[in-house]
């Protein structure tokens, strides 16, 4: 019967498990039909549609779809989309093949510097630049456009060339092709993620409000854009400079069913692979996400499930990283710990939770954003809300989410974790001024933490105390990178008013460790990180500010300082350079 089964299986079509060529796909491997996606675009006559879904929800399907139906070709691409939903309408079948189409693709554009990172936009950007090079040689080519096209396969661009490219792309190619261009952009948000991660977030932001508006602004060239990507970042933010972009979240009813499996297309293909009873563990373990209103599978996973004779698993965690979620566990306060813990234990929780990312799109320590965050990536699912107070009710989409929670969230959290004594030994001897005790007490938490902590990085260890001082928020005012006297601190705790403890300022630096160093080296190096950190505080006058508005408020108050753990005349800042390397902590005073 097994060999049976195998032989059928065989002559099926294969599953298109890490395919996004659409049109390959369509010609060779089981899909399902979500020619819905453009119906929906061409009804709405939408100029400019952002969709954020989570990772592996088929996004980079989509627009590969959307670039097969538009993009004008030599031999016709029509044969592929008969039959499909899209055709059934005479208006829609007219628009296939008609426009040039400019594609990008920003999902591997992470570099260690925005410099670096410009250039690995510049090398995605540079490729449509070659695919259109017939524009770009035509004896009709404005001389300025014809030059950033030389720049670009030459690899001479400038910033400004870059922010303007979309623009040069969707200019030249209206004016070759007598239409208006499509335009695709795929995980916008990649690099600007990866930016707010690694502290070079407004550089970034700034990027992308000019790079996008040059070409999308007004659609005066430009019949469509779409915009793909996981987070919402809100319109201020990133699409400021466009006139009314439609943006179409996990919130949103519209195009719920465009992005992953309904069940009646899970069920098709449980059947036509030979088990259609399986329908009920498939539902337990990849069903549940809510797309405005509408109950959607994992694509990937349901994909996965099939392809290994039906053995249920986690496949989505396995996929790729999430820096992002990653950095915000970091810093998150016990108190938001302890919600993330209570969720796992008791399955849905009501919560403040936004419908976007802020502003600016950088992930804050706030429980809005940090709901709204593990929504938006797809590890947890809204049953109903946000209400007009900002509200919702969330739960875990299945199965396979709630091991991917307890093993990519909970297990970092447990890690990191620090309760009871260990917590108050940290915050008593920062503000106490007892600098081998913090040092200790601080070393003592990191190596509880085990190996999480190994290859981190100073900006890890900058959010990850960050995280754990917020705590402390009720009696400090906590600000991170903020202009001080003549530079800006990592980290300055302003006591709030009528709390009777200093100011401190932490300045961190991790040592660069040449190859084969010894261990009394090691610790010579971390040592000396920690003095430079401790001689910058003085260099560059980070304490001055805070302590002239301290010395100010108690006068003004008449109210003399007063600190039970410290000598007659305590310092009103506290002032710590800290090195970190590892699982070990080196402190100066």
């Amino acid at each position: 019967m097994q060999d049976t089964q195998q032989v059928n299986r065989a002559k099926l079509l294969p599953l298109p498990i890490g395919n996004s060529d659409w049109a390959d796909v369509k010609a060779g491997y089981w899909s399902a039909d979500k020619t819905q996606l453009i119906s929906g675009l061409l009804d709405r006559k939408s100029t400019v549609a952002l969709f954020t879904r989570p990772r592996r929800f088929g996004k980079t399907f989509a627009l590969e779809m959307l670039h097969t139906f538009f993009e004008k070709t030599e031999k016709s691409n029509a044969h592929l989309f008969e039959g499909t939903k899209v055709w059934a309408e005479p208006a829609h079948r007219a628009e296939q093949g008609k426009y040039p189409v400019i594609h990008i693709t920003f999902k591997d554009a992470k570099g260690e510097s925005w410099k670096e990172t410009l250039e690995m936009m510049a090398d995605a950007i540079a490729e449509e630049f070659i695919r259109h090079d017939a524009a770009f040689r035509d004896e009709g080519c404005y001389e300025k456009w014809r030059k950033d096209y030389q720049s670009f396969l030459s690899g001479s661009t400038t910033p400004v060339c870059i922010a303007r490219s979309l623009k040069t792309l969707a200019v030249t190619l209206h004016a070759f092709h007598k239409e208006r261009p499509v335009i695709l952009i795929d995980e916008y948000d990649s690099p600007i993620n990866h930016a707010a991660v690694n502290n070079f977030g407004p550089e970034a932001l700034q990027f992308f409000r000019n790079f996008l508006s040059g070409a999308l602004k007004d659609g005066k060239h430009c019949r469509l854009g779409v915009i793909t990507g996981i987070l919402r970042v809100a319109k201020e933010g990133v699409l400021s400079g466009l006139n009314n972009p439609e943006v179409w979240s996990v919130f949103e009813d519209d195009y719920s069913d465009c992005f992953g499996f309904t069940e009646a297309e899970v069920a098709e293909m449980l059947a036509t692979y030979g088990h259609p009873e399986k329908i009920a563990e498939a539902k337990a373990w990849y069903d549940g996400y809510n797309f405005g209103g509408a109950e959607i599978y994992n694509p990937w996973s349901v994909l996965n499930y099939v392809r290994r004779n039906f053995k249920p698993g986690a496949y989505w965690t396995s996929t790729s990283s999430n820096d992002l979620v990653t950095d915000a566990i970091s810093r998150m306060t016990p108190r938001r710990r302890d919600e993330l813990a209570d969720m796992f234990e008791n399955g849905e929780r009501l919560v403040p939770c936004a419908r976007e990312l802020g502003p600016y799109g950088l992930v804050q320590n706030s429980a809005e954003i940090i709901w709204s965050l593990l929504v938006h990536t797809g590890y947890l699912k809204v049953l109903s809300g946000p209400d007009d107070n900002g509200q919702a009710t969330l739960a875990f989409p299945n199965r396979e989410l709630r091991k991917v929670f307890k093993d990519d969230i909970l297990g970092p959290i447990k890690r990191t974790s620090v309760v009871g004594d260990n917590l108050n030994d940290i915050f008593q001897s920062l503000t106490s001024g007892d600098a081998e005790a913090f040092r200790k007490s601080l070393e003592a938490f990191l190596v509880s933490s085990a190996s999480y902590f190994d290859m981190a990085h100073e900006d890890f260890f900058h959010g990850l105390l960050l995280g754990l001082l917020a705590a402390l928020g009720e009696s400090y005012e906590i600000k991170s990178n903020r202009e001080s006297g003549d530079g800006r601190p990592d980290i300055a705790m302003k006591p709030r008013p009528g709390v009777p403890l200093p100011g401190v300022i932490l300045e961190l630096k991790t040592p660069k460790i040449p190859p084969r160093a010894s261990q009394k080296r090691i610790e010579a190096l971390l040592a000396a990180a920690a003095r430079e950190a401790r001689d910058q505080i003085d260099k560059k006058r980070y304490a001055a500010e805070m302590e002239a508005e301290l010395a100010e408020r108690n006068h003004s108050t008449s109210q003399p300082f007063n600190l039970s753990t410290a000598q007659d005349a305590p310092p009103r800042v506290l002032r710590y350079g800290v090195g970190f390397l590892g699982k070990r902590v080196a402190l100066a005073k």
